[in-house]
């Protein structure tokens, strides 16, 4: 069964890429983090993540990856930053970036980039919510290049900041690219209970599932899997939390898109894992 974020009702007909299917989903694959214990008060999630050109992308399907913060409360809220194709979106299919929200704590819908009052941009920024990335991209067997992103929880206002921090910046060699105000939120705007680093697709029941990732499976390992690299989370004093993730994988398809391990190097130094899958294989019921 797939859950939208807006929506909790059947699937079928629907147009899913006007949603960011996660939560029980079927067509997800990455990994989660509660913490040590399920006790850690995440504060915020960073990854570098591989970006390729999606090219199998029918019409009403999407396909991308993202890093996303979490707390159910009473409901869902939840925001995510990532790249993805999405025609029904953009009515193209090139490779976006994106930012997304919901809150289903008091009702409200959230929704992709600035289609609806919520996030907001910062003045200056060198990226914007739904900027299609341009070539070169991600290739197998070849030149691996990505995006590393940031979302971190303000201590002063309490809103979930986004950074972009590989092509350096005036803060800390990073460039705030906007915020989602913690009055969008009712838990989220203390702290996540989850973090996620997530490749996902959706489709239409009457459309051929689309590649995740490079669109090979993640035992080709680097340079050939898609690859979500340096996984990081922040404690309550804005630290990187260096012990105790307890990674819990989850795939919704594992036939059709998996993930590898959780490779640390020594002293956790580096975290990463590396996940995806062809296109063709997933149906939707």
């Amino acid at each position: 069964m797939l859950l939208c974020l807006s929506c909790c009702m059947s699937t079928r007909g629907q147009d899913l890429s006007k949603h960011l299917v996660i939560e029980n989903g079927s067509k997800n694959a990455g990994y989660r983090s509660k913490g040590r214990h399920g006790g850690t008060l995440w504060h915020g999630v960073r990854a570098e993540i591989t970006v390729w050109n999606i090219p199998d992308v029918q019409p009403l399907s999407s396909s991308g990856a993202y890093i996303a913060a979490i707390n159910k409360g009473a409901g869902l809220e939840f925001i995510a930053a990532g790249f993805h194709v999405n025609p029904s979106l953009y009515n193209d299919n090139k490779v976006h970036f994106f930012t997304y929200w919901t809150n289903t704590s008091d009702y409200s819908t959230g929704c992709y980039n600035k289609d609806c009052p919520g996030f907001v941009q910062a003045d200056g920024s060198n990226l914007y919510p739904g900027e299609p990335f341009h070539p070169p991209f991600s290739t197998y067997g070849g030149e691996q290049r990505g995006i590393t992103i940031r979302i971190k929880k303000d201590e002063h206002t309490g809103d979930w900041s986004l950074y972009r921090e590989d092509l350096g910046g005036p803060i800390g060699g990073m460039t705030l690219l906007g915020w989602w105000p913690s009055s969008l939120f009712k838990y989220l705007s203390d702290h996540a209970e989850i973090i996620q680093w997530t490749g996902f697709i959706s489709h239409n029941y009457n459309e051929t599932s689309p590649s995740m990732g490079s669109g090979h499976f993640s035992r080709e390992l680097e340079g050939k899997a898609a690859a979500f690299n340096d996984c990081f989370g922040f404690d309550e004093n804005g630290y990187v939390f260096e012990e105790y993730y307890d990674p819990i994988t989850y795939e919704d398809k594992p036939d059709c898109y998996d993930v590898s391990e959780w490779y640390e190097t020594k002293h956790a130094a580096r975290r990463h894992f590396f996940y995806g899958g062809p296109g063709g294989c997933s149906e939707q019921k």
